[in-house]
């Protein structure tokens, strides 16, 4: 004899938070093709302009070419590094990832390699532990992590920048990684602005994005951690991630 099936009917305030988690995310989809179209716009426009300019301009000297082919592919460069930070975006913000002991040694020497041009090119002055403590997290975005702050280390730290990178175990169980700038420091009201989607602190002076440290932040959160900001003015910045320790510690 078949059993009868008597379907459960969510709750008033189950349908109202599946309501208020669907108009999230429907604002954030549309701050998301926003961001897209304002982003790519500009040196797309660069890219048809540069182009039009050597079509229309025959007489052009060897240098004069070169120079414009350099503009393009610079170009070219930035609308790849918008498009891979909002796939990134969208695949953490999508994603569950395998979890396991991260060989943070390996992670920071990768991350290091990555950034060396931008190092040299500041003169810039690094300092890493001997050692690590171990945590358990996804190393492909625990690296993206480093790169994030680290590179921000540079941009606004010094002159010359100079980065110090620590970790330290935490009784929760938790272990604090941090990159100590040298740079001016940040207002309350800029620090509260941080890890906002598509947040700049000073759009004249930066391009891309802005998803470098919202993508830091939907990483550490969906790996277990917390990530944040300590700063004053005049006094450089502290940016830390928190992940959990291995069992081992």
């Amino acid at each position: 004899m078949r059993g009868t099936f008597t379907a459960t009917q969510p709750s008033k305030a189950q349908l109202r938070e599946q309501v208020v988690n669907l108009q999230a995310q429907n604002k954030e989809l549309g701050t998301y093709a926003a961001t897209v179209a304002h982003d790519l716009k500009d040196p797309l426009y660069s890219l048809l302009l540069t182009s039009n300019l050597i079509m229309n301009a025959p007489e052009l000297t060897q240098v004069e070419l070169k120079n414009y082919v350099q503009r393009i592919t610079s170009t070219a460069y930035q609308m790849n590094t918008i498009i891979n930070s909002l796939l990134l975006f969208a695949k953490v913000s999508n994603t569950e990832a395998l979890v396991e002991p991260v060989d943070m040694d390996r992670t920071v020497a990768n991350v290091l390699d990555r950034l060396s041009d931008s190092i040299n090119e500041h003169h810039a002055q690094i300092a890493i532990p001997e050692s690590w403590p171990v945590a358990v997290g996804y190393a492909p975005w625990v690296e993206e992590v480093w790169a994030n702050y680290l590179s921000n280390a540079l941009k606004h730290g010094g002159p010359p920048p100079r980065a110090e990178l620590g970790a330290s175990l935490q009784p929760d169980g938790m272990i604090c990684y941090w990159v100590r700038d040298n740079g001016p420091g940040l207002s309350a009201d800029d620090q509260a602005r941080l890890f906002a989607p598509f947040s700049q602190l000073d759009p004249a002076c930066n391009s891309g994005s802005g998803l470098g440290l919202s993508i830091v932040f939907r990483i550490v959160e969906k790996l277990g951690g917390q990530a944040g900001c300590e700063s004053e003015l005049g006094q450089g910045s502290l940016f830390f991630f928190t992940l959990p320790a291995t069992a081992s510690i």
